[in-house]
């Protein structure tokens, strides 16, 4: 197997093991971040990475092993950040790695996407004042309006106030907000 002259040997080999441990690793330690990363820390650690292990900067490589490494890498990178910026995802495969079944949970699944929409429905609320407002929080956080969600979470806790759901994601926007 011919050798890249233009990369250095030792990161080679690193970035070669890296690709071949990656299976064990979850979102944040792929993207080198604590769990309570703020978004944009975790947006710069994805850019960072995606710079340095960008496949077409290896298209041209005469070692194959290498850009097979690279392109594995570069993929779990755009995974781990697709899921890590999303506030409810994120939540869900926090809970998930942190939990029992830690192993079979470290990548993000079409099954944790349904157990979502199951929690979603359970979260909505139970007046039609609540599904409203959470669902105008809900809105409110997909354009990063953390301050427009607490206010709508808030008032939505005065129509259900015995709703866990809305409570929890209440906390969790008011971290997000003192970040």
């Amino acid at each position: 197997m011919p050798t890249d002259p233009n990369i250095h040997p030792h990161w080679a080999a690193e970035t070669k093991s890296f690709a071949k441990d990656i299976d064990q690793l979850d979102y944040y330690q792929i993207l080198e971040c604590a769990q309570d990363s703020r978004v944009g820390d975790i947006k710069a650690r994805y850019h960072h990475l995606q710079r340095t292990y960008h496949p077409d900067t290896f298209y041209q490589s005469p070692d194959e092993e290498l850009k097979e490494a690279v392109f594995r890498i570069a993929k779990r990178v755009a995974e781990a950040y697709v899921i890590l910026r999303d506030p409810v995802r994120r939540d869900k495969y926090t809970r998930d790695i942190n939990g029992p079944d830690r192993l079979q949970k470290l990548r993000y699944t079409d099954e944790s996407e349904q157990e979502i929409k199951k929690e979603a429905v359970v979260a909505v609320g139970k007046t039609p004042q609540g599904r409203k407002l959470v669902e105008k929080a809900m809105a409110s956080l997909e354009k990063g309006d953390f301050a427009g969600a607490e206010r709508d979470l808030k008032t939505a806790l005065l129509f259900e106030s015995d709703n866990e759901s809305i409570k929890k994601r209440l906390e969790q926007v008011r971290i997000q907000l003192k970040k």
